[in-house]
């Protein structure tokens, strides 16, 4: 008998039935809208379905991929501030799918979640072992996921003294990455100068309306200096609100930070993995 017209047999690894919630919702109103993007990738249509609905209840802008080569793709296009991803999945798997998340310059430090079926501790393990920064059962009910979500999302704003993006924040570079703090002055449209400090390195990159109209520092100036700075895993920053002239570099905003991480990746792989100590 020829069970096609029916569709693929599910998953063993899938929950039977959506998680479901009797109690009220956390409410998402304390994360800016800025950060509330999010990647699903997952070969599963309806979980994907049902995933994107309760999202964009909390207002999130969803994107979705049915397996890793898809989800890699959209996630380098699309950059968005969390990644959910499952385990299990046609071509390369979530485990697979996460190292290349966390091989690229652009995208390894945006907040990666593993919601599966496949719930063990050995799949655990692995899962953070590669950078996961949590590990959920698709079977996890609605209110205690969100609330994962939402503190994964709190853990990854945390700029110091001012929480919100926008004119006067300042925190650590190791929380958000150089591309995330670009990013970030991009999407709120600031305009004034992100200053970066690391030892005795600095740098300064002015904004206007979101748009990168100077840089300098390190050794570089204009496109030069942004590409040096995409390359900083450390340092404090702080923006300072205030008028900015000049030309913005580069085509765009977008190729300018595509250009210094396609750099960066390069340089990496040239260099190869770091030596273990004897």
């Amino acid at each position: 008998m020829d069970n096609s017209e029916h569709g693929p047999p599910p998953d063993p690894y899938d929950p039977p039935d959506l998680p479901a919630s009797r109690s009220a919702l956390p409410s998402f109103d304390d994360i800016p809208q800025v950060l509330r993007q999010v990647l699903i990738v997952d070969d599963n249509a309806v979980f994907r379905g049902f995933l994107r609905g309760l999202l964009e209840g909390q207002g999130f802008t969803v994107y979705e991929a049915a397996h890793g080569a898809a989800g890699l793709t959209l996630a380098l296009e699309k950059r968005p501030w969390l990644i959910l991803t499952d385990i299990r999945m046609p071509g390369d798997d979530g485990f697979e799918f996460c190292r290349k998340v966390r091989s690229h310059s652009l995208i390894r430090q945006t907040p990666l979640l593993f919601l599966s079926g496949w719930d063990d501790s050995k799949a655990r393990y692995q899962g953070m072992e590669l950078g996961a920064d949590d590990f959920v059962s698709k079977e996890t009910p609605v209110r205690e996921l969100l609330i994962r979500i939402q503190l994964t999302l709190k853990r990854h704003m945390a700029l110091g003294r001012r929480g919100a993006p926008g004119p006067g924040m300042e925190g650590q570079l190791e929380v958000m990455g150089a591309p995330g703090v670009l990013q970030m002055c991009h999407l709120t449209r600031l305009t004034g100068v992100l200053m970066v400090e690391s030892g005795t390195r600095w740098m300064t990159i002015r904004f206007r309306e979101g748009e990168i109209v100077g840089a300098s520092g390190d050794e570089h100036e204009g496109a030069n200096a942004v590409y040096a700075f995409l390359a900083w895993e450390e340092g404090r920053f702080h923006f300072a609100p205030g008028q900015q002239r000049g030309e913005r570099i580069g085509p765009s905003f977008a190729e300018l930070v595509l250009e210094g991480c396609r750099r960066l990746d390069e340089a990496r792989r040239a260099a190869g993995p770091p030596v273990e100590p004897a």
